[in-house]
C-alpha cells in the first residue's frame, strides 16, 4: 500500500496527501487571530490596555508603581484632612478657653477696685479659681479619636501628608505642647483674687494668658492654612499621575475597536484558506480513481 502520493509538476511543487501543510498554516493563522480577537475583546471589556503581563511587562510594572502612589496620595489627603480636624479641635478649645479668659479679666478688674472688702473678693475669687482648673482641664482633657492632645513629651505629633518616606519632604512636625500650655496653665496656675493687690497684679498674667491663646490661635490658623495648600498640591499631583498611568494602562477604544475589525476579516480569511486546503486533497483522488 502506497502511503504517500507524489505528483510532480514542477522541481519545487508537490502534491500530498498524508500531510497537508496548506491546511496547518491555515489552522496557526486561524488559531493567531482568534487569540488576538480574544485579547481585543478582553481590552474592550476591561477598559485595560494591558490585560496580561506579556502585553506590555514594562509597562505594566511602570503602571501598577503609579497605581500605588495613587492610591498613597488618597491617604496622604486623607491624613492631611485628619490633620485639620486635629488642629480644629485644639483651636475649639482655645476659643472656649480666651471667652473664659475674658471672664477672668473682668473679676479681676472688679476685684482691683478698692470699694470691695475680703469677702466680695472672696465670694469673686471662689468663681476665678473654678475659671482657672477649668481651664486647665480643658487643657488636659482636650482629644481627638479618643487620644488626649496634650500628652507631655509626646505631644510632638508627626503628620504624614506626603507619598513617600522622607521626613523633610513628606511630614510635618507639630508640637502640641507649645498651643496648649499645660505646664503653668497659661502663666495664672497661682493667681488669686483674695487681695487688692492680687487681684491687681493678676491682669497682666491674664492679659499674657490672653495674648498666648491668640497666637496660639494664630499659630493653629496658619498650619491649617499651610496643610490646605498641601492638599491642594495633593490633588493637583494625583490628577497628573492618573492622567500618565490612563495613557500607559487605558485601553484606546477607536485603535482597539479597528484592530478587532482587521482581526475578524483575517480570521475570516484564514477560515476560507483553511476550508480550501482541505479540500486541496480531493483533487489528487482525480489522479488514482
Amino acid at each position: 500500500m502506497v502511503e504517500t502520493l507524489n505528483v510532480f509538476f514542477k522541481d519545487d511543487l508537490v502534491m500530498r496527501v498524508s500531510t497537508n501543510l496548506n491546511s496547518m498554516t491555515a489552522q496557526r493563522y486561524v488559531q493567531q487571530h482568534t487569540e488576538e480577537l480574544a485579547t481585543e475583546d478582553m481590552k474592550l471589556s476591561s477598559g485595560d490596555r494591558i490585560v496580561r503581563s506579556a502585553v506590555d511587562p514594562a509597562g505594566l510594572a511602570i503602571s501598577e508603581t503609579m497605581r500605588a502612589k495613587i492610591r498613597s496620595n488618597y491617604q496622604a489627603e486623607r491624613n492631611s484632612n485628619d490633620s485639620i480636624s486635629l488642629l480644629q479641635v485644639a483651636e475649639g478649645s482655645l476659643g472656649v478657653m480666651q471667652g473664659m479668659g475674658s471672664r477672668l479679666r473682668e473679676l479681676a478688674m472688679q476685684a482691683a477696685n478698692d470699694t470691695l472688702g475680703s469677702a466680695e473678693r472672696s465670694v469673686m475669687d471662689a468663681e476665678f479659681q473654678q475659671l482657672k482648673n477649668e481651664v486647665e482641664r480643658i487643657t488636659a482633657s482636650t482629644s481627638f479619636n479618643g487620644n488626649n492632645i496634650i500628652k507631655g513629651k509626646e505631644s510632638v505629633y508627626d503628620l504624614q501628608v506626603g507619598i513617600n518616606g522622607l521626613a523633610s519632604d513628606d511630614r510635618i512636625r507639630y508640637d502640641m505642647s507649645k498651643i496648649l500650655d499645660s505646664s503653668t496653665n497659661f502663666g495664672i496656675k497661682h493667681v488669686n483674687l483674695r487681695t487688692k493687690e492680687g487681684a491687681q497684679s493678676s491682669l497682666s498674667s491674664i492679659d499674657k494668658m490672653m495674648s498666648d491663646i491668640g497666637s496660639s490661635r494664630a499659630q493653629l490658623g496658619s498650619m491649617s492654612n499651610r496643610i490646605g495648600s498641601v492638599m491642594n498640591n495633593l490633588l493637583v499631583s494625583r490628577e497628573n499621575i492618573s492622567d500618565s498611568n490612563s495613557k500607559i494602562r487605558d485601553t484606546d477604544v477607536a485603535k482597539e475597536v479597528a484592530n478587532k475589525m482587521k482581526g475578524q476579516i483575517a480570521q475570516a480569511a484564514s477560515l476560507a484558506m483553511l476550508k480550501n486546503s482541505n479540500e486541496q486533497p480531493n483533487i489528487i483522488l482525480k489522479l488514482v480513481s
